[in-house]
C-alpha cells in the first residue's frame, strides 16, 4: 500500500496496528484495528481513514485534546504490536478473570474476599500482564478484612487494567462524551446543550 490508507478495513491487509498520537502533549497508545472499529462505531464516529480521529480525544489524564493524529503501524516494523492478536479462548479467560475480580472489589467492603475462585482469577491475569507486584498487591488488600475504605481494591484492579491495556491484551475503555446541560438562560457556550424547560 503507498501511502495512508483510505479506510481503517485496509489495515487487514497490510496487517497494521492503529497508533493514535495526540500533537499537544505527545501521548500515544495502540489499538488492535478490531477493537478500534468497535470503539469507534460505539461512538457512532467514521471508519474513513482522513475522519477517523473526529470523534476522539486524548486520553491522558489532564489534557483532553482533540488534535490527534492516526498512524498504522505495521506488526513487521514493531513486534510489541504481535501479542495484540488475541485468540478466542485468551480473550474469554480474560474476561472471565476481569469479572471475577470486579465482583470482589464490590462485595468487598469491610470483609475478607480471599476466595479460591479469586486466587485462580489473579492467576490468569498474571500469566497475561507479568505484574507480580500488582496481583500481590490486588491479593493481600483482598485477606484483609480490617482494611479502611481508603485501602479498598479499586486501585489495584485499576492497576492490573491498565498493565493488560499496556500489553495490548485489552481494549482501553470506550470513553464516551456525556453531553453538558446549559442550566441558565444566558446563550451556551460551545460544547453544552440548551436545558429544556420544564412545562
Amino acid at each position: 500500500m503507498v501511502g495512508q490508507p483510505k479506510h481503517l478495513s485496509d489495515l487487514a491487509r497490510i496487517e497494521a496496528d492503529v497508533r493514535i498520537t495526540c500533537r499537544q502533549c505527545g501521548f500515544e497508545e495502540d489499538w488492535q484495528r478490531d477493537a478500534f472499529a468497535r470503539h469507534l462505531f460505539a461512538l457512532g464516529a467514521s471508519q474513513v481513514w482522513s475522519e477517523i480521529t473526529r470523534a476522539l480525544r486524548c486520553r491522558r489524564f489532564g489534557c483532553g485534546s482533540t488534535n490527534l493524529r492516526a498512524a498504522a503501524v505495521p506488526f513487521a516494523r514493531r513486534a510489541a504490536n504481535m501479542p495484540r492478536r488475541v485468540g478466542r479462548l485468551d480473550a474469554h479467560l480474560l474476561d472471565t478473570a476481569m469479572k471475577v475480580l470486579e465482583q470482589a472489589v464490590h462485595t468487598s467492603r469491610g470483609r475478607a474476599v480471599a476466595t479460591l475462585e479469586l486466587r485462580l482469577a489473579l492467576l490468569v491475569v498474571y500469566r497475561y500482564s507479568h505484574d507480580r507486584d500488582g496481583v500481590r498487591h490486588f491479593w493481600q488488600r483482598a485477606s484483609a478484612a480490617d482494611r479502611t475504605v481508603d485501602d479498598g481494591l479499586v486501585e489495584p484492579l485499576r492497576s492490573i487494567r491498565h498493565h493488560l491495556v499496556q500489553a495490548g491484551w485489552l481494549a482501553p475503555a470506550i470513553l464516551v462524551d456525556v453531553p453538558r446541560t446549559w442550566p441558565w438562560n444566558s446563550p451556551p457556550p460551545p460544547g453544552w446543550l440548551v436545558a429544556e424547560e420544564e412545562s
